[in-house]
């Protein structure tokens, strides 16, 4: 049963190995599947209004690079709109064409916001399935003949990525009806701007297979005119190309995908062989063979493990750390457990998100794994204080009643409650097997950290000493003990209010540094560089330090 169930969790955890791989190709697989007659066209349209002087030199910049960081195969459209709307170039791959037109805009006169919607949507290659308005604008509109709904349902089929330039005259509403909105709150931030909406055409390229379509003859003239002047174009399209011919579904991608996985899944079924050995026991008892572990290098490992926690001195401090959390395994066992967790969780997460994501998740196990056995400590030490006044009643009660100390400490191994019982039926333990009660008792008050039994400790030996009732003075230390609890819970009770304050304090700053970072990623990328990082840094600093300071004074009232 033993070995079935061993061989079992090596299969399942192998095949966690296994499914994760697979389960990445089968999307990889969807995600890569052609799109037939895929194609993408960007049209980028300048607010050059008055209202845009200050800020035009930084929107040109900002363009430019926008135009460099977009591949050399799609073809960009430039125009601009104030009283009326320019088209400067129709969608081209000539980017030298559309620098100099860039860099020749103008401003003056009003905002045509609509009509350049509207007309830029009729302005793309009709064959072409995805079709990009990049639109840069400070105000609302002004001057435009179509409506807010002419626009709406002019781009219907079109992604429209306005960039609202903030300021009195700005109309979000108006921009939020065409599509996505990205705010720029001053110049500067114009060109963080457009390198946000060019990642994210990027990663629209990205999702659209390569094809080999049929030539497409297009014919582009260009006069030489004002650059506030529409350029003449004649566009003639071909037909759309053919659809790409099947291929063969094994990609060497998707091969490579599950060779990993092959490999994954053989890893984790020798680790699981390595962590949960099986004994051979069966042959031993019929005196055939000596008894054997499947696997000498589980063992070995075990044994480094523990070599390495002794010579380290860490041994005797994880076992009682261990026995105080009521966590029944061998430090070096459970060192292996968690080493192993935490190897199967980095792998997991190499699968899903790449080696910083699993290297994550190994930390946050072994990171969750220390604090649920400090916890687990600490709740068993509270539960055995509380318990104390208790446990020294019922001594002195058995002590009254005419029984010796050990027989009062075996009705305290027998009656009381957990955790209590547990530890004093290992303290009758020690001291039947030959140990003085009192160090045995001394020991118990050390692994729980209880200054009130080192107390009764002193008692008991100062009784035995000079002698005297030791039923009162267990009684006396009990009500002192006792009381001492009440005024702590009453002290705990009044700091109750600072200490949540503390807290608030603390992870508010926190919050809302998450919140800007969701709801402003524009602003909040500002301070990863530069001047900004040192502002975090000393924001950092500044949190650590007021968090140490409201914690002590907290805690500044002690018993």
């Amino acid at each position: 049963m033993k070995h079935g169930m061993r061989l079992l969790a090596a299969v399942v955890l192998a095949w966690i190995g296994g499914v994760l791989p697979g389960a990445s190709a089968n999307a990889q697989g969807r995600a890569d599947q052609p799109v037939v007659g895929s194609q993408l066209e960007v049209i980028l349209a300048i607010d050059t209004s008055e209202s845009m002087l200050p800020a035009i030199e930084a929107a040109k910049a900002a363009a430019t690079e926008f135009v460099a960081s977009m591949p050399a195969d799609v073809p960009i459209g430039v125009e601009t709109f104030a009283d009326s709307v320019s088209v400067l170039t129709p969608p081209t791959t000539d980017r030298e064409l559309i620098t100099l037109q860039i860099a020749s805009i103008e401003t003056g006169g009003d905002t045509a916001l609509y009509d350049v919607v509207a007309g830029a949507s009729q302005h793309f290659t009709p064959t072409i399935e995805h079709k990009v308005i990049v639109l840069l604008s400070d105000g609302k509109d002004e001057g435009s003949t179509a409506t807010l709904d002419d626009a709406v349902l002019a781009s219907q089929g079109v992604q429209v990525e306005s960039i609202s330039l903030t300021g009195s005259q700005t109309d979000l509403t108006s921009l939020m009806a065409l599509g996505a909105v990205t705010s720029a709150d001053d110049p500067a931030g114009v060109s963080a701007a457009f390198a946000r909406v060019a990642g994210l055409i990027v990663e629209v390229i990205e999702t659209i297979p390569s094809t080999s379509p049929t030539t497409t003859a297009v014919t582009t003239t260009t006069t030489s005119t004002p650059p506030t002047t529409a350029a003449p174009t004649t566009v003639v399209a071909a037909a759309p190309p053919p659809p790409p011919a099947a291929t063969d579904d094994a990609s060497p991608s998707s091969m490579a995908l599950w060779l990993g996985g092959a490999g994954v899944f053989a890893g984790l079924f020798l680790l699981g062989v390595l962590v949960f050995p099986r004994d051979r026991v069966s042959k031993a008892r019929l005196g055939v063979t000596k008894p054997q572990r499947a696997s000498e290098m589980g063992a070995r490992t075990t044994t480094a493990i523990e070599e390495a926690l002794d010579r380290h001195g860490k041994s005797a401090d994880l076992g009682t750390t261990l026995s105080v959390a009521d966590i029944s395994m061998k430090p070096a066992d459970f060192v292996a457990v968690v080493a192993f967790v935490a190897i199967v969780a980095g792998l997991v997460g190499l699968l899903l998100g790449g080696p910083i994501i699993g290297l994550l998740l190994s930390i946050a196990v072994c990171l969750a794994v220390r604090v649920y056995v400090r916890s687990a400590k600490a709740k068993r030490q509270a539960a055995f204080a509380d318990q104390l006044p208790d446990v020294l009643q019922l001594v002195t009660t058995a002590l009254r009643s005419g029984y010796g100390i050990t027989h009062a400490v075996e009705s305290v191994a027998e009656e009381a409650e957990e955790p209590a019982r547990s530890e004093f039926a290992h303290v009758l333990l020690q001291v039947r097997l030959g140990r003085d009660l009192s160090d045995s008792m001394r020991e118990l008050a050390e692994r729980m950290e209880s200054k009130d039994l080192d107390w009764v400790v002193s008692a008991i030996d100062i009784n035995r000493e000079t002698g005297g009732n030791l039923s009162e003075i267990l009684h006396t230390v009990s009500t002192t003990i006792r009381e001492r609890g009440r005024v702590a819970r009453q002290v705990r009770t009044l700091t109750a209010e600072g200490r949540l304050s503390a807290r608030i304090l603390t992870g508010l700053p926190l919050l809302m540094l998450v919140w800007q970072w969701r709801v402003n990623p524009d602003n909040f990328a500002l301070l990863t560089q530069g001047a900004g990082l040192v502002a975090l840094a000393f924001a950092g600093i500044l949190m650590v330090l007021g968090t140490l300071w409201v914690r002590k004074v907290v805690n500044s009232v002690t018993l």
